[in-house]
């Protein structure tokens, strides 16, 4: 709703209505009727109602009364008993339904629960947040185009169009899934017996980040980490499309030192280990301009349905 613009609460309801025939036309009913701001004579007094909702569903005919309440603050208990008592005075007990966008207290979801009424709560979804990839993930993007076409509030216009630009957005989630495992170079190994290292094909070190790892020149001087050669071999795992590899990465000249091993510097001859990628795939967002994207959440059972509606 625009700022500074009084809130009457037409539009919130106007909405509710049409969220409630949308739902309808993607259903099976006969005799639907889905009327705005009706009067209904209860047992002792007449009753106005935001949306008024029935239908044939098998023979069977459902009434159902809708409360749209576009507030600011939760809705509590007192408001719910209220609305408890207007069924209770309209004849043919319909069903109840609340709608609003601001939640609802503790206390009031009890007095639903134990009154059959239903919770709704219908607000427009927020955008996505921003995309997260950790230090070795990666993500592709596809570019979708896709109509939309809406029934405006006046029911008596055509329906609108608007052609809408979305992301498919998939995140790799890189890990490892066995231990780094260093080859000792056997003929240093022999030429250096007093590093106290007995002559054995492998090596597993203590857990450090990769970063951390470095790796040194004959003159031991760094030359790099771990992490730089994760990232190349990762490269190749993109260019491969599959979610799982084990890799191995042969050196010349190359040493692991200190602290790493806490026992000098020693030359490896490769390192190896296993990754899987993980694929995350993020909920395409349209940016609309002419429509906003709506959630209607039931409570308690978090059931959710999304809609496409005019702004407010």
């Amino acid at each position: 709703m625009a700022k500074g613009k009084k809130n009457t609460g037409l539009s919130y309801e106007l909405l509710v209505q049409g969220i409630f025939q949308a739902i309808m036309d993607q259903e099976e009913v006969a005799n639907l009727i889905v009327e705005r701001d009706k009067t209904l004579q209860g047992k002792t007094t007449p009753h106005q109602i935001d949306v008024y909702w029935k239908f044939e569903k098998a023979g069977i005919t459902y009434e159902n009364v809708v409360q749209a309440k576009d507030w600011q603050s939760r809705v509590k208990k007192g408001q719910l008993i209220e609305f408890k008592g207007i069924l209770d005075d309209l004849p043919g007990q319909p069903r109840g339904i609340f709608v609003t966008r601001s939640g609802y207290q503790k206390s009031a979801k009890t007095v639903a629960i134990k009154h059959g009424i239903i919770l709704y709560e219908l607000d427009e979804l927020p955008k996505p947040p921003g995309t997260v990839i950790t230090r070795l993930g990666w993500a592709r993007y596809a570019v979708l185009r896709k109509s939309f076409k809406i029934q405006p509030k006046d029911p008596g216009q055509k329906p609108v169009e608007e052609l809408a630009m979305g992301f498919a957005i998939t995140v790799y989630e890189p890990r490892l899934t066995s231990n780094l495992k260093f080859q000792i170079d056997p003929a240093w190994l022999a030429e250096n017996p007093s590093t106290g290292l007995t002559d054995q094909s492998r090596i597993s070190l203590p857990a450090l980040p990769l970063l951390q790892i470095l790796l040194y020149d004959p003159n031991q001087a760094p030359i790099g980490n771990l992490e730089t050669v994760l990232r190349e071999e990762l490269a190749i795992v993109r260019e491969e499309k599959v979610s799982q590899k084990h890799l191995e990465r042969v050196f010349s000249d190359t040493f692991l030192g200190p602290p790493y091993t806490g026992n000098g510097f020693i030359k490896i001859k490769n390192v190896s280990f296993d990754i899987e990628v993980e694929q995350k795939h993020k909920p395409i967002h349209f940016n609309l301009t002419k429509f906003v994207q709506l959630v209607l959440r039931e409570i308690p059972s978090n059931k959710v349905r999304t809609f496409l509606g005019a702004k407010l």
